[in-house]
Protein backbone atom coordinates (compact mmCIF):
# COMPACT_ATOMS: atom_id res chain seq x y z
CA UNK A 1 0.00 0.00 0.00
CA UNK A 2 1.30 3.56 -0.32
CA UNK A 3 0.15 6.47 1.34
CA UNK A 4 -3.73 7.68 1.10
CA UNK A 5 -4.39 9.62 -2.10
CA UNK A 6 -7.64 11.70 -3.19
CA UNK A 7 -9.31 11.30 -6.28
CA UNK A 8 -11.87 14.14 -7.01
CA UNK A 9 -14.59 11.76 -8.99
CA UNK A 10 -17.50 12.09 -10.86
CA UNK A 11 -18.97 8.22 -10.64
CA UNK A 12 -20.44 8.39 -14.27
CA UNK A 13 -17.54 9.82 -15.72
CA UNK A 14 -15.52 7.42 -17.76
CA UNK A 15 -12.68 8.87 -17.48
CA UNK A 16 -12.99 9.15 -13.38
CA UNK A 17 -14.01 5.33 -13.59
CA UNK A 18 -10.52 4.03 -15.91
CA UNK A 19 -8.62 5.78 -12.78
CA UNK A 20 -10.89 4.08 -10.45
CA UNK A 21 -10.39 0.70 -12.18
CA UNK A 22 -6.17 1.35 -12.06
CA UNK A 23 -6.41 2.07 -8.45
CA UNK A 24 -8.24 -0.69 -7.50
CA UNK A 25 -6.12 -3.01 -9.90
CA UNK A 26 -3.15 -1.81 -7.89
CA UNK A 27 -4.42 -2.16 -4.27
CA UNK A 28 -3.80 1.69 -4.02
CA UNK A 29 -5.50 3.48 -0.86
CA UNK A 30 -7.85 5.47 -2.28
CA UNK A 31 -10.05 8.25 -0.42
CA UNK A 32 -13.02 9.13 -2.92
CA UNK A 33 -14.30 12.05 -3.17
CA UNK A 34 -17.56 13.75 -4.67
CA UNK A 35 -16.65 16.61 -6.53
CA UNK A 36 -19.86 18.35 -6.53
CA UNK A 37 -20.30 17.97 -2.64
CA UNK A 38 -20.55 21.12 -1.27
CA UNK A 39 -17.83 21.23 0.93
CA UNK A 40 -15.25 20.04 -1.67
CA UNK A 41 -16.35 21.67 -4.81
CA UNK A 42 -14.57 25.03 -3.95
CA UNK A 43 -11.24 22.68 -3.35
CA UNK A 44 -11.06 20.54 -6.56
CA UNK A 45 -12.43 23.75 -8.48
CA UNK A 46 -8.51 25.51 -7.10
CA UNK A 47 -6.62 23.13 -7.88
CA UNK A 48 -7.40 21.97 -11.79
CA UNK A 49 -7.07 24.71 -14.68
CA UNK A 50 -9.70 23.09 -16.48
CA UNK A 51 -12.37 22.71 -13.64
CA UNK A 52 -12.79 19.22 -14.67
CA UNK A 53 -12.60 15.98 -12.96
CA UNK A 54 -10.96 12.98 -12.20
CA UNK A 55 -7.84 15.38 -9.94
CA UNK A 56 -5.46 13.15 -8.07
CA UNK A 57 -3.69 14.50 -5.16
CA UNK A 58 -0.93 12.68 -3.75
CA UNK A 59 0.72 14.36 -1.11
CA UNK A 60 1.83 17.88 -2.64
CA UNK A 61 1.43 16.17 -6.13
CA UNK A 62 -2.13 17.52 -7.96
CA UNK A 63 -2.29 15.10 -11.66
CA UNK A 64 -5.40 16.27 -13.74
CA UNK A 65 -6.21 14.67 -17.41
CA UNK A 66 -7.23 10.92 -16.57
CA UNK A 67 -4.46 9.55 -19.05
CA UNK A 68 -1.71 11.42 -17.71
CA UNK A 69 -3.03 10.25 -14.29
CA UNK A 70 -3.01 6.86 -15.43
CA UNK A 71 0.87 6.87 -16.59
CA UNK A 72 1.67 8.47 -13.07
CA UNK A 73 0.08 5.61 -11.90
CA UNK A 74 2.04 3.22 -13.77
CA UNK A 75 5.41 5.37 -12.84
CA UNK A 76 4.63 4.76 -9.35
CA UNK A 77 3.50 0.75 -9.71
CA UNK A 78 5.01 -0.29 -12.66
CA UNK A 79 2.47 -2.15 -13.47
CA UNK A 80 -0.03 -0.72 -15.93
CA UNK A 81 2.37 -1.07 -18.80
CA UNK A 82 4.96 -3.88 -20.07
CA UNK A 83 8.70 -3.12 -18.77
CA UNK A 84 9.66 -2.89 -22.75
CA UNK A 85 8.93 0.28 -24.92
CA UNK A 86 7.83 -1.42 -27.89
CA UNK A 87 4.83 -2.99 -26.02
CA UNK A 88 3.53 0.02 -25.09
CA UNK A 89 2.70 1.87 -28.31
CA UNK A 90 -0.43 -0.27 -28.75
CA UNK A 91 -1.90 0.24 -24.94
CA UNK A 92 -0.81 3.44 -25.28
CA UNK A 93 -2.56 4.32 -28.91
CA UNK A 94 -5.94 2.37 -27.67
CA UNK A 95 -6.25 4.09 -24.74
CA UNK A 96 -6.17 7.01 -27.02
CA UNK A 97 -8.84 5.49 -29.34
CA UNK A 98 -11.23 4.95 -26.50
CA UNK A 99 -11.14 8.26 -25.98
CA UNK A 100 -11.61 9.73 -29.01
CA UNK A 101 -13.51 7.29 -31.13
CA UNK A 102 -15.36 4.86 -28.92
CA UNK A 103 -16.35 7.48 -26.78
CA UNK A 104 -18.32 10.30 -30.00
CA UNK A 105 -20.60 7.33 -30.44
CA UNK A 106 -21.61 6.31 -27.34
CA UNK A 107 -21.73 10.07 -26.17
CA UNK A 108 -24.26 10.75 -28.74
CA UNK A 109 -26.14 7.89 -26.95
CA UNK A 110 -25.73 8.68 -23.11
CA UNK A 111 -26.31 12.53 -23.43
CA UNK A 112 -29.86 12.27 -25.15
CA UNK A 113 -31.04 9.19 -22.82
CA UNK A 114 -29.33 10.34 -19.40
CA UNK A 115 -31.95 12.63 -17.44
CA UNK A 116 -34.73 12.28 -20.22
CA UNK A 117 -37.79 10.09 -20.44
CA UNK A 118 -37.46 7.73 -23.45
CA UNK A 119 -40.78 9.67 -25.07
CA UNK A 120 -38.33 12.68 -25.70
CA UNK A 121 -35.35 11.06 -26.85
CA UNK A 122 -33.90 11.66 -30.34
CA UNK A 123 -34.15 8.87 -31.69
CA UNK A 124 -31.86 9.34 -34.73
CA UNK A 125 -29.48 10.86 -32.84
CA UNK A 126 -29.02 7.69 -30.62
CA UNK A 127 -28.94 5.44 -33.51
CA UNK A 128 -26.27 7.29 -35.37
CA UNK A 129 -24.37 7.06 -32.02
CA UNK A 130 -24.64 3.09 -31.68
CA UNK A 131 -23.24 2.95 -35.41
CA UNK A 132 -20.41 5.23 -34.63
CA UNK A 133 -19.57 2.93 -32.11
CA UNK A 134 -20.64 -0.23 -33.90
CA UNK A 135 -17.76 1.17 -36.57
CA UNK A 136 -15.37 1.79 -34.17
CA UNK A 137 -15.47 -2.00 -32.86
CA UNK A 138 -13.33 -3.36 -36.13
CA UNK A 139 -10.67 -1.47 -35.12
CA UNK A 140 -10.31 -2.89 -31.54
CA UNK A 141 -11.68 -6.00 -32.31
CA UNK A 142 -8.56 -6.51 -35.04
CA UNK A 143 -6.30 -5.14 -32.51
CA UNK A 144 -7.31 -7.65 -29.70
CA UNK A 145 -7.73 -10.64 -31.61
CA UNK A 146 -7.06 -13.88 -29.86
CA UNK A 147 -5.04 -11.70 -26.95
CA UNK A 148 -6.25 -11.84 -23.32
CA UNK A 149 -5.39 -8.25 -22.81
CA UNK A 150 -4.66 -5.70 -25.74
CA UNK A 151 -1.47 -5.31 -24.75
CA UNK A 152 0.93 -8.16 -23.21
CA UNK A 153 -0.75 -7.33 -19.57
CA UNK A 154 -3.69 -5.53 -17.96
CA UNK A 155 -2.87 -2.35 -18.89
CA UNK A 156 -4.39 1.34 -19.90
CA UNK A 157 -6.78 0.10 -22.83
CA UNK A 158 -8.33 -2.63 -20.28
CA UNK A 159 -8.94 0.51 -17.80
CA UNK A 160 -10.30 3.08 -20.17
CA UNK A 161 -12.64 0.24 -22.59
CA UNK A 162 -14.25 -1.55 -19.23
CA UNK A 163 -15.46 2.13 -18.24
CA UNK A 164 -16.54 3.00 -22.06
CA UNK A 165 -18.51 -1.04 -22.64
CA UNK A 166 -19.61 -0.53 -18.92
CA UNK A 167 -21.77 2.78 -19.55
CA UNK A 168 -22.70 1.38 -23.16
CA UNK A 169 -24.26 -1.81 -21.64
CA UNK A 170 -26.19 0.20 -19.18
CA UNK A 171 -27.36 2.44 -21.64
CA UNK A 172 -28.50 -0.14 -24.00
CA UNK A 173 -25.68 -0.38 -26.40
CA UNK A 174 -24.33 -3.69 -26.88
CA UNK A 175 -21.52 -5.38 -28.72
CA UNK A 176 -22.84 -7.14 -31.81
CA UNK A 177 -22.63 -10.68 -31.62
CA UNK A 178 -19.86 -10.45 -34.84
CA UNK A 179 -17.54 -9.05 -32.23
CA UNK A 180 -17.44 -11.85 -29.97
CA UNK A 181 -13.84 -11.47 -28.89
CA UNK A 182 -14.65 -8.16 -27.58
CA UNK A 183 -17.87 -9.65 -26.19
CA UNK A 184 -15.37 -12.08 -24.32
CA UNK A 185 -13.29 -10.33 -23.53
CA UNK A 186 -15.53 -7.76 -21.50
CA UNK A 187 -16.90 -10.99 -19.63
CA UNK A 188 -13.80 -11.72 -18.35
CA UNK A 189 -13.06 -7.46 -17.30
CA UNK A 190 -16.69 -7.41 -15.41
CA UNK A 191 -15.60 -10.89 -13.59
CA UNK A 192 -12.59 -9.28 -11.90
CA UNK A 193 -12.91 -7.53 -8.71
CA UNK A 194 -12.15 -4.49 -9.71
CA UNK A 195 -15.16 -3.82 -11.89
CA UNK A 196 -17.49 -4.67 -9.07
CA UNK A 197 -15.02 -2.10 -6.74
CA UNK A 198 -15.66 0.70 -8.99
CA UNK A 199 -18.40 0.70 -11.01
CA UNK A 200 -21.31 3.00 -10.96
CA UNK A 201 -24.56 1.93 -9.69
CA UNK A 202 -26.27 2.15 -12.94
CA UNK A 203 -23.63 -0.43 -14.55
CA UNK A 204 -24.44 -2.51 -11.05
CA UNK A 205 -28.47 -2.78 -11.46
CA UNK A 206 -28.24 -6.13 -13.61
CA UNK A 207 -24.97 -7.88 -12.31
Amino acid sequence: MVAVMKLYNKPECPFCWKVRLALAELDIDVEIIDHQSPEHIDEWRAITPRKTVPILVNNDMVVFESNVILEYLHDISGNLLSNKPDERIVPRLINKYSDGVIGAGLREVIFEKRDKPEHEWDLERIQLGIEKFEQALEYLSKQLGNKKFFGSCYSLPECALTARFGLAEAYGVAIPIRFANLINWFTRMKSRPSYQKTAPQICLKNE
